[in-house]
């Protein structure tokens, strides 16, 4: 019964998801080709660090999202979002002017072209934690017509705002300020109109205990996230500190085939966390887990059929001719992606469970990861993409299957308990 009431709701986020995640595609596959490696490098540079801020912020929406399904107070959650949204300003205005200020200094770090890229997409900084609160709402209460509509506007300020003002002769200035007023959009369209006006009062309600334990509750999801950006992101950084322009656009091409895999799959999480959350200790079960890791399962081995024999025509659509050298790789960074929404799906569902230790496994896989394939670059320089490539999937299978298997287990002394 409990699975039949999660499918739903997954399968309606999952399709909006994924309307999403095939204009991100349409996004990249129109800016690799209009680009090249080099210029795509830095494009993918760009986004890694929005998406690298907004996966730390995402600790705090399932943390939100959390607080908010186990407490089913509905107005209370609204003023606490509320709370929050105002006093975030105090840490992010700060944040924006040391971002613009350090600009230089941080695009010659990274090997970055554009500084003023970079200060533009700083100018929504103070969006960026409203948000993700008011997402975590609207998840908590499970709201699939404000969690749909956030999605979809982003999405659409993003592509046609990217290619306007790319055609406009802005350069890359001009895609993060588009990237910028999508996350805008995204927080405008996760909230209702009271929500708004209730923004616009001096007077802003006291944090009481419950906002006060957010860091609290938010710490495992924070771990999951950290994780997540050195699972998914780390690649581009080794990339562009370590390999030639061309070479980095090439790794820019196989993350972008890995996200789409991840992202794909990612809103499960956003159903499957509130509704965990919810259910007390003695209703809780992997039935729902299980579920979803089946039906992910199914679809990417089907996924999977149509990429191998076909691999040199998908690189070809998705990347352009410039790209063809990733045919024999296209598999296994889409095969990564899938691996990890699975153990992604798996720490979710033992964090909502109050267990927050798998959060550190995926943590402990991500730095495996890091420092291998960091290590493999550094002693065998040589060792070429596939291989790169191929021992990321293997750490990953191996994260997987531990996670699977932390969630079995206790499952199992449970049944025989009862």
């Amino acid at each position: 019964m409990r699975t039949n009431a999660l499918i739903g709701p997954a399968t309606a986020l999952f399709i909006s998801a994924n309307i999403a995640n095939a204009a991100n595609l349409v996004f990249n596959m129109v800016f690799a080709r209009i680009m090249g490696p080099a210029a795509f490098a830095d494009l993918t540079l760009l986004l890694t660090l929005k998406l690298g801020i907004l996966s730390f912020l995402g600790a705090l929406q399932f943390a939100f999202s959390e607080l908010t399904a186990k407490e089913g107070k509905v107005q209370q959650s609204r003023q606490q979002a509320q709370a929050v949204s105002w006093r975030s300003l105090k840490f992010s205005i700060p944040a924006m002017f040391i971002v613009i200020a350090l600009a230089n200094y941080i695009s010659g770090s990274l090997n970055f072209s554009s500084p003023m890229a970079l200060c533009v997409l700083a100018l929504a900084i103070p969006f960026f934690l409203p948000m993700v609160i008011y997402r975590g709402l609207t998840q908590g209460l499970i709201d699939l017509p404000k969690i749909i509509l956030s999605i979809q506007a982003e999405w659409i300020i993003r592509l046609f705002g990217s290619l306007l003002l790319w055609k406009m002769g802005l350069g890359l200035a001009g895609i993060a300020g588009a990237v910028g007023l999508s996350i805008l959009a995204g927080f405008f369209f996760s909230t209702r109109k009271d929500d708004l006006q209730s923004l616009s009062f001096r007077e802003v309600p006291s944090l009481d205990t419950q906002t006060k334990a957010l860091g609290i509750v938010a710490m495992p999801y924070l771990i999951l996230q950290f994780a997540q950006v050195l699972v998914l992101d780390s690649d581009i950084l080794i990339a562009k500190a370590s390999f030639s322009p061309e070479i980095a656009g090439l790794v820019a091409g196989l993350l972008l085939i890995q996200r789409v895999f991840f992202f794909a799959f990612l809103s499960c999480s956003t159903i499957l966390q509130p509704i965990v959350a919810k259910q007390k200790e003695n209703q809780t079960s992997p039935r729902e887990l299980l579920a979803l890791l089946g039906a992910i399962t199914l679809i990417t081995v089907g996924a999977m059929i149509v990429i191998l024999p076909n691999s040199d025509l998908i690189v070809r659509v998705m990347l352009g001719d410039e790209y063809q050298a990733l045919s024999s790789i296209v598999w296994i960074s889409a095969l990564t992606g899938a691996v990890f929404i699975g153990s992604h799906l798996c720490a979710i569902y033992q964090i909502a469970k109050g267990k927050s230790f798998a959060a550190l496994v995926v943590l402990f896989f991500g730095a495996i990861q890091l420092i291998s394939l960091s290590a493999v670059n550094h002693f065998f320089p040589d060792i070429g993409l596939h291989s790169y490539f191929s021992l990321k999937l293997l750490i990953q299978i191996a994260c997987a299957a531990t996670l699977i298997g932390i969630v079995l287990v206790p499952s199992k002394k449970e049944r025989l308990a009862s």
